[in-house]
């Protein structure tokens, strides 16, 4: 299995909620750069789920869009900001597909990142950006990482 982390987008303030709040033109634009990134480098995802936070679905929007992805955009609290690691990871083991884009928040998408590699701790992902990792043996099973895609540049990165 293959699963893309991918972080929101700079987002605004001008929602009464966080839960509302929306990318900004910049938050848009970083989005796209690397949507066009993961395009170039086979983002032939066969699944894209996002966190229910405006932000993080219209990241997924932009993603789906660029890479072609023909099915249905899955919205799941187990992305949410604070969500617990431990259940993110049994809901992920529970996914069909191959090809897996998380579009979600910090700090889960570091956690999961840790929990997925086995490692204590994790950096932050930044606004915009994406991680690819290989789950040769599925989540139960450390992981390994295969790229980022920075958001400023939309360049791929490796380890």
């Amino acid at each position: 299995m293959r699963v893309t982390l991918i972080r929101h987008g700079e987002a605004g303030d001008d929602a009464p909620r966080d839960e509302a709040r929306s990318l900004t033109l910049r938050g848009r634009a970083s989005v796209t750069r690397v949507a066009r990134a993961l395009r170039r480098r086979g983002g032939d995802f066969t699944l894209i789920v996002s966190s229910p936070l405006v932000r993080a679905v219209q990241t997924a929007e932009i993603i789906a869009a660029a890479v072609g992805y023909g099915g249905r955009l899955v919205v799941s609290e187990a992305l949410e900001p604070e969500a617990r690691v431990s259940r993110t990871v049994a809901w992920l083991a529970t996914l069909e597909g191959d090809s897996v884009a998380l579009c979600a928040h910090e700090p889960i998408l570091s956690s999961l990142a840790g929990a997925l590699l086995r490692v204590d701790r994790f950096p932050a992902l930044r606004k915009a950006e994406a991680l690819r990792l290989r789950l040769p043996d599925g989540p139960g099973h450390a992981g390994e990482l295969r790229w980022r895609i920075d958001p400023e540049t939309g360049a791929r990165e490796t380890p």
